[in-house]
């Protein structure tokens, strides 16, 4: 493909992604939900809209981390809430608080993730993720539970980021929630050979075996008073995502790590090691009414590392862009 062609087809994705933004906040000026005489905080992020509660949903079931599960002192709570994603000794660190049914993470992922992954694997970025269910909260649903569930179940199985990848990818319409069945969730996994092979997950996914575990995640992210999600945290820092186009927010990201990379000294820790994932096409059983504009990288996240974190793959793609392309130290 020449470079031209290359170049039409990333600003035509730009376009389509611009204006799916643009809609949301449209929609979103158009309404104010109130839940059980709860008032749902609209809040822009993102150059979106992301939602906060005073009160997530709740869920009684026990709390069971996934493997290599992590405290993060950012998230001020003394269990293991987060995934680690990337090299231990890498000196930037990212806390990202996630809802796979929040289009605008959906949004800020398209944006910025081919970015991200290629300083995660150049040892200059590790990031925590917290998937949590926010939006199930506002339309008394469990999409959001179950999405995230069946993220740390592949955890289990060392394949946190493919299944990340692809709960995005395959994002259905924020209104519905086909999730609610675990059945469209399988069939997104399945595209995962080795989920598709491992009892366990399947097993894991409709026992709801970490659902102590996202509700706590949630339960936290309202303790803490987050604005919505995504709320991103880089070196303990809020991000403030304001930002109309889809370049503009991967401008502002990129800026963000690069200073404070700087700022920790400008040496990369250990690279990680990030393989390509599974087509990220949307999978028949996903309902997706989104565009399911794949984010231009697939990643695992393995098991654990001896450094104790999650020993990452993904593979960072052409949609990676430009300005400081992180050398081979660190995401």
């Amino acid at each position: 493909m020449s470079q031209a062609n290359r170049v039409g087809k990333q600003n035509a994705r730009e376009r389509v992604l611009a204006e799916k933004i643009a809609r949301q906040r449209a929609e979103r000026r158009r309404k104010q939900m109130t839940i059980g005489g709860v008032v749902v905080l609209v809040v822009g992020v993102a150059a979106g809209v992301g939602i906060a509660v005073s009160a997530a949903k709740h869920n009684s079931a026990p709390y069971s981390a996934p493997v290599a599960a992590v405290v993060d002192p950012v998230a001020k709570s003394d269990k293991a809430t987060g995934i680690h994603v990337g090299s231990d000794d890498a000196p930037v660190k990212m806390n990202v608080f996630e809802d796979f049914r929040c289009p605008v993470c959906q949004a800020v992922e398209q944006a910025v993730e081919p970015t991200y992954r290629q300083y995660v694997e150049a040892g200059k970025l590790q990031i925590t993720y917290h998937p949590a269910r926010i939006i199930d909260s506002h339309d008394n649903g469990t999409g959001s539970l179950n999405g995230a569930n069946a993220a740390a179940c592949a955890q289990d199985e060392g394949q946190f980021l493919p299944l990340h990848d692809l709960l995005y990818a395959n994002q259905p319409n924020e209104s519905t929630d086909p999730w609610s069945s675990k059945t469209p969730i399988l069939a997104i996994a399945d595209q995962i050979p080795s989920l598709k092979a491992s009892t366990a997950f399947q097993s894991c996914v409709t026992s709801g075996t970490h659902n102590g575990w996202v509700q706590s995640n949630a339960d936290n992210f309202n303790k803490l008073g987050l604005p919505g999600t995504p709320t991103v945290f880089v070196d303990g820092q809020q991000l403030s995502f304001t930002q109309q186009t889809p370049a503009a927010i991967l401008q502002y990201f990129q800026q963000q790590l690069d200073a404070a990379f700087q700022k920790d000294g400008g040496k990369a820790g250990t690279k990680a090691t990030l393989p390509t994932a599974p087509s990220s096409a949307p999978s028949s059983g996903a309902s997706s009414s989104a565009p399911s504009t794949p984010s231009s990288s697939g990643t695992t996240s393995g098991a654990p590392s001896t450094s104790g974190s999650s020993s990452s793959t993904s593979g960072s793609t052409s949609g990676s862009t430009s300005g400081s392309t992180p050398s081979s130290s660190k995401s």
